[in-house]
Formats: structure tokens, sequence, C-alpha cells
């Protein structure tokens, strides 16, 4: 049993706290006087960058000194690294133009700072091309990011927000941020982080009785704090509020999560069994056993679709997109269809990325978290993990600081590591334990996406459908997996890499636009180390061969858009803005192109501490254990020893469940 040293009463002390106590300033609406991030010249500079990057258009309004002010509000939200990259980039644009004009960037007329950028952005510098995108990413979130621009294009803005009930398992939360003193608490297994990996190992030990604590870095969130608003979500539910990015030679910026429910939170509900080919790649390669292959896992996978209720997306919340793709890679010949999701009663606010506010995606924080509570788990929420208790070689339990600054110390017969590829292998090394092969936060995979933008006579409508219900799987075993749906007015806005009036003119298209993205499965590996302040710092360069697929993907892409009847089909990728016509897409296909020509994105980081029967190339064992502790146990997308090509929290959790059974007839 769960036994404390203290008081019950910190126990049974509910979270429903957490939600309010992280609430982030919306820089769109508030009112509040702009916070002084920039002082006087370099606010100019953003002044004269924000009016020539967002011009004023036909029904938007343009930016100028408000966006500024948004923009400061903004920063002052995030971490203030944040803040002084930021105003070192400004610097940087305003001398960037001397030698180009002789003059400083804010001393310039407008149609000649709108030149110079546009100019900027077709050159295939990569430096300058992320220096120009560090810039504009943030001033077009906070410019559009507001009611009266979703009003002016007819979208939707704000959802309501759903009263929570208060179920009696909430007693066995405890919200870190209140905790008054340190303490003691003994159990059989402590679960390190409440995403995939972590919620389903600490649901099915509970179910089997064993006496469960989970412990989870960020606040447990609940639908009454999901109103769909990006500025709010990023605050949330996000790490480092959405910043993560990889370093290399194409910048990747790489979005994970931080609450209960960890990524599934934010992620668009896809879900994909382990392809039999990957499997078979992990036994040959990695020496796992038989039951790593499709008869063997299926009975978990089998558990995780019923807990999910995973059924095919609704085609009625598809939308427009998922019909014109459908009617693109039909007339190609190409297999496509709607995806399968854990979203059984979607209702279609299509805020998947933003936490879902009708409960309708299953995501852990809504499935095995609760269920894993009703049976006797705890959670402690606003719980950092310092590091894991070692006695003699065994895992023991682990030390916790708590968001109030007390310690929260965990005794446990075993320890369950599942705080992402990421910060997993910095808890490991902190705690001194999986470094026997050397492999420690290497072997990082990401699955490099990328997408396709198309405009059309027919209106298609984006902001009224799911941001990802379908799919053209005819590539898969080459690599190169076709996933999308649709994407609101501010995401679209980002996904831009324009400025000025070419820029503006295709935002106000909107509802003509459309998006479709796909992921290729990377040969191409990475590392996490520890950067400062003890987060962590991701290397990653996109191989020639993932290059390759990535540079096919967009083909295909381009390929499907005009079958479908797309007027003007953008790649944006440097050099190729445009390949709207057959002659245009041949010519594409012979280019030359480079890391640092994409707009790339990723979204499955795994394999930083893989699994494997060889010691000396692997962290963990078929088992989940590491190699060099007894007791302690991995089980999240660090544990997968190589990329799937699809999305992987159903893999992820079947190995928790297996994982789970493992603890449990070991424990006794």
């Amino acid at each position: 049993m769960i036994t404390d040293t203290v008081p019950l009463k910190l126990r049974r002390k509910p979270a429903r706290a957490a939600a309010t106590t992280s609430e982030a300033p919306s820089a769109a609406t508030s009112t509040a006087p702009a916070a002084r991030i920039f002082g006087d010249r370099a606010r100019r500079v953003a002044d004269a960058l924000a009016a020539a990057a967002i011009p004023e258009g036909k029904v938007l309004e343009g930016g100028g000194r408000s966006t500024t002010e948004r923009l400061e509000r903004y920063l002052a939200s995030v971490p203030r690294s944040a803040g002084l990259a930021y105003a070192g980039a400004l610097w940087t644009l305003e001398a960037a133009s001397l030698p180009l004009t002789g003059r400083t960037f804010s001393a310039l007329p407008l149609g000649e700072r709108q030149r110079l950028l546009e100019r900027w952005e077709k050159l295939r510098s990569p430096h300058l091309r992320n220096a120009l995108r560090a810039l504009l990413v943030p001033m077009k979130f906070v410019h559009f990011d507001r009611p009266e621009m979703f009003a002016a294009m007819g979208c939707r803005y704000t959802w309501p927000t759903v009263r929570d009930e208060e179920p009696r398992w909430l007693g066995q939360v405890v919200d870190g941020r209140q905790a008054t003193e340190d303490t003691t608490v003994e159990c059989d297994v402590v679960v390190v982080g409440t995403g995939a990996g972590g919620a389903a190992v600490a649901y099915e030990l509970a179910q089997r009785g064993r006496a469960v604590v989970m412990l989870e870095e960020g606040d447990f969130h609940r639908r009454a704090s999901f109103d769909g608003r990006p500025a709010h979500a990023y605050h949330k539910l996000y790490r480092d509020h959405g910043l993560t990015m990889a370093l290399g030679n194409v910048s990747i910026p790489i979005w994970t999560g931080r609450s209960v429910g960890g990524t599934t939170t934010i992620n668009s509900g896809t879900c994909y069994r382990t392809p039999e080919r990957t499997l078979a790649s992990w036994r040959s390669s990695f020496g796992l056993p038989a039951v790593f292959s499709d008869t063997g896992l299926d009975p978990y996978f089998a558990r995780v679709e019923a807990m999910l209720a995973v059924t095919a997306a609704n085609p009625a919340h598809v939308g427009k997109v998922g019909e014109v793709i459908a009617r693109g890679a039909e007339r190609l010949g190409y297999r496509h269809g709607v995806l399968k999701r854990n979203a059984p009663d979607c209702d279609g606010q299509g805020v998947c990325t933003m936490g879902c506010p009708t409960g309708a995606k299953r995501s852990t924080d809504v499935s095995y978290v609760p269920e894993a509570l009703k049976r006797g788990a705890m959670l402690y929420t606003g719980a950092r993990v310092e590091r894991v208790d070692l006695v003699a070689g065994r895992a023991r339990g682990v030390t916790v600081r708590l968001r109030s600054g007390h310690t929260l110390t965990v005794r446990a017969s075993a320890v369950v590591v599942a705080a992402g590829t990421f910060q997993t292998p910095l808890l490991m090394r902190r705690s001194g334990v999986g470094r026997t092969s050397n492999m420690l936060g290497k072997n990082l995979s990401v699955h490099p996406a990328t997408r396709v933008m198309a405009l059309f006579d027919e209106r298609i409508d984006m902001s009224s459908a799911i941001p990802q219900g379908y799919c053209v799987e005819e590539f898969a075993e080459q690599g190169i997996m076709f996933e999308g749906g649709s994407t609101p007015l501010n995401v679209t806005a980002l996904n831009i890499p324009w400025s000025g009036p070419r820029f503006m003119d295709l935002v106000e298209r909107y509802p003509h636009l459309a998006t479709f993205g796909f992921m290729v499965k990377d040969e191409s590996r990475g590392e996490v180390r520890t950067g400062p302040g003890g987060k962590p710092l991701l290397f990653y360069n996109l191989g020639d061969r993932d290059l390759a697929r990535v540079h096919q993907g967009l083909a295909i892409l381009c390929e499907i858009y005009q079958a479908a009847g797309a007027k003007r089909v953008l790649p944006l990728v440097a050099g190729w803005d445009e390949v709207s016509t057959p002659a245009e897409l041949e010519r594409f296909r012979r280019a030359r192109l480079r890391p640092g020509d994409l707009e790339m994105a990723a979204f499955h980081p795994l394999g930083t501490c893989r699994m494997g029967s060889d010691p000396g190339s692997s962290c963990i064992g078929p088992d989940h254990e590491v190699h060099d502790a007894a007791g302690l146990y991995v089980c999240d997308g660090s544990a997968l020893p190589s990329s799937l090509g699809v999305n992987p929290q159903i893999t992820i959790m079947a190995l928790g469940l297996r994982a789970a059974e493992i603890i449990d007839g070991r424990l006794g």
C-alpha cells in the first residue's frame, strides 16, 4: 500500500487550482501596459519590421506599434532568454541592411524595407532564413491571434468553457504548488511522467493491485482550462512554451507536452500500430525477441485501442482539405483514406493540439490517468524529479522538487522513468545510470515533417475541420507518410515564410487555402545533451537520404494538388515558392535541394534511451530495465530503437502495458 510519513491531509488535497495558477496573459487581447522588453531604438526597429512584414491588407489590419506592444507582452511571458535573443536578432536585422543600402533597416522607406525582406527570403541562405523566421514567427503570432482578425475572415475565435465535474478520484491528486512541508511517500512503483508510456504503465500496475505514485512536472489541466487559444496552450501545455528547437543543418522546432497527459494532450489523436516492417528491423538489428511482432504485440495493441476507443475519423470533420487530397490521390491512383483517431465523440472543434475542450479526444489525461486514480494510484503535479535514488546498484525511489519549493521523497520497489525522449536521458544522466553503452541521449530520431499549401477556386475553409484526419499511405513503405487536415488562421499565417504584400495577400485568401503535410521515417540521428540550466540541448542534421525523401514527398504532394485542380501550389521551399504547372513540377523534381532550403518541423522524438539486447549498443533491455541499474525501467518514446514511420502513441502505450506485466511479475 501507499504510506505517508506525514498526515494524510496533504495526500487528499485536490489539484483543482493547478489550472488557474499558471494562466498566461493573452498577448493578443491583454490591455495591460506593454512590458519594456525593448529599449526605444529596438522598438523602432520592431515597428519598422512589423509595418514592412505585415502590411495593411484589403480587410486585415497591418502591423505597427500595436503589434510591437503585443509582442513585448508575449515575450514577457516566456523565458527571459527568449526575449533577449529576440532583441539581439532585431539589432542584427538593423545592421544587416547597411552593406546593401548604406542605411539601417529602420531608416529605409517602407517599400525598400519590403523589397529587402523579400530578397532575403529568396536567398538560399539557411542562417538568414532562420534569423528571419525567428523574428517573424512570434510577430505574426501575436498579430493574427486576435478576435478581430478571425472575425474578418469569418472564423471562430473562442470556445465555450466547459464546467468540469468533481469526481472522487481527484482526491488522489496532490498539487505540488500547494505543498507546505517536505514529505516522504512509500509505494510499490513510482512512475515519472504521465504521457503515453507512464500513464499506461501506472494504470496497468494499479489494475493489478500495486500501490502506484505518478509524478508530473506540469499541472493537471481539465476541460475548463482548454479554450482553444494557442497563447494559453503554449504556456500551460507545451514544454518551454513550444520554443524547443533542434540545431543543425536545418533548424527544426519539435513540440512536446508538459502537463498531465504529456504530449498526448496536445497531439492530433492519430493512432497507428507499429508497422511489421519496423518490428522486423528491431528483431534483426537490435536482438529483440519474437514478441516484438504483429502477432506478439496484438493483445497489447488491442487493449490500448479499446481504452482509447480508436475509430476512423468522421468524414464530416475532416473538411474540404481531405476532399481535395482524396480527389487528387484518386486521380493518380494512390492509396488514401481517413485516419484512425482516439476521439470517438469528436464534434469537429478543430483545436486538438490546444487541448480538447470537450474531452472527446481520449488523451491519457482523460483515459489512463483517471482510470489509474480510480484504482488507488496517487498523482503529484508540479513535481520535478531531480534524481533516481540508488542503493547498491538498485533503484529504490526518487527525490522530487515540488513547485512550492518543498521536497518529496518517494521510496519504491521499482522506478519507471517515462519523462519523454528529451527529459529521460537528462534524468538518467543526473542519476548516474544508463551510460553502459555510451548511447544515452544519442540515437535521436524525430520524423522530419513539412507541408505544401495550395489555393483553390472552391472554398476550403480550414477553420471548420480537425487538424489531422486524412492520409495518403501509398508511399509509407518508402518512408513517406502523408497526413493532414486543417490549420486555423493564425497557425496558417505562421506557416507562410513570406513577408510584405505577397504574404498578406495569401493570408487574406485563407478561405480558399489548403494545407497538407507529410513526415519521413528518418535514418538521420541526433543527440540530446544537457544545456544551460539543465534543459535539453538538441542537435540534429538531416542526412542526404532523408533530404531525398523530403524532396520526393514535396513533389508528390504538389502533384496531388495539381491533380485536384489547385490554381496555385506553394511548396514554400527556398527558390521554389510556387510549383503550379506540370512543367514547373518536372523542374522541381530535378532541382538540387539543400536542408537549409526547407521549412521543417518535427513531432515524434524517439530513441535516446533505446532498447536492445546488447548492453554495448543500447541503454535498456527488451524488458525495459536499464542495463546498469536493477529495478529501474524506461517506458516512453526514448525506449523505441528507431523511427517508426507512423505516429508513435499506440506503440508507446502498448509497450507500456507489456512492461507493467514484467514489473508486476518481478515484484512478486
